[in-house]
């Protein structure tokens, strides 16, 4: 994960999206940018899962930036360090002396803590967002930010992707989207767009499903119709983008060795026929599914 407070940020930001964006300042094709993907924001039932940019920050010393930034918004909360040693059942004689050394947070976190921590997640991800949102449209104010494509995510960071991204995204390695899960997405007040998903089968001569496995094509192409039926149904949701157009090489792709069936052609260029029938039929009526025709 990115420190968002380190001006060297902010720098190579703009350095890497100036660079990035000179062909497709004026392209009328293009929609928007993704910029980061399936960055480590957090999650899970834990607290040190959901809070790990904060245990992060707080095992870092005072030349962290991030370790700064909590600091000073624990002395604009609480003003003296006794009260925080109140409310975190801490013995700090001093501000310094949570900002100079690392502090690891023991047992149970108590409730004043859990919300210092929850505010400070929303204000990190919120400094992210905000200098790439301010850099994007520095350099290309004629296309969409389309966020960083969620694969882990806490609500305070999705909440703050909302706020300064023109579209949410997230890859969504599942069978389908599940509409009881997905259902937060339409209080976020922004269109909302699947990066990833793909699903594979073995029966064709490959040696690896991808992330999601089907027994054959057949079923393959009909996880995919009910996956697009399952994002056409959720009215947050404007588009979904398949991972990936090919095959990967049945020896692995040269830097990490994935091989997955995860094409709508092999690497030979020939389709999966089930696949593609699927693909015309099911886009053929998104519209008028959408629409309730």
């Amino acid at each position: 994960m990115h420190d968002p407070y380190d001006p060297k940020f902010a720098v190579a930001v703009e350095e890497s999206i100036r660079k990035a964006v000179e062909r497709r300042r004026d392209d009328p094709w293009c929609l928007g940018y993704f910029i980061d993907n399936e960055i480590s924001w957090g999650g899970g039932e834990s607290d040190r899962g959901h809070f790990g940019l904060v245990y992060g920050a707080l095992a870092e010393g005072k030349d962290s930036p991030a370790k700064r930034a909590f600091v000073e918004q624990l002395k604009l909360h609480y003003g003296k360090v006794k009260h925080l040693n109140n409310a975190w059942r801490t013995k700090f004689a001093l501000w310094d002396a949570l900002l100079d050394k690392p502090f690891k947070p023991e047992g149970e976190l108590t409730v004043p803590m859990r919300q210092d921590f929850s505010d400070y997640l929303k204000r990190f991800a919120q400094q992210y967002f905000e200098v790439i949102r301010n850099a994007l449209h520095k350099f290309d104010p004629n296309h969409l930010y389309l966020g960083c494509r969620f694969a882990w995510r806490t609500p305070e960071a999705v909440a703050a992707a909302a706020e300064f991204c023109d579209v949410v995204s997230f890859n969504i390695y599942r069978s389908h989207v599940d509409a009881k899960e997905w259902e937060f997405t339409n209080a976020l007040n922004r269109p909302v767009i699947i990066g990833e998903f793909h699903f594979g089968a073995l029966d064709r001569g490959m040696f690896h499903t991808g992330l999601v496995s089907t027994p054959n094509q057949r079923a393959r192409a009909e996880m995919y119709r009910d996956y697009i039926h399952s994002v056409v149904d959720n009215p947050a949701f404007v588009g979904c983008a398949w991972f990936e157009y090919a095959d990967e090489p049945l020896t692995g792709r040269a830097y990490d060795g994935e091989n997955y069936n995860i094409g709508f052609v092999d690497v030979t260029d020939t389709p999966y026929p089930e696949m593609l029938e699927a693909a015309k039929a099911v886009h053929a009526e998104a519209y008028r599914r959408r629409a309730g025709m």
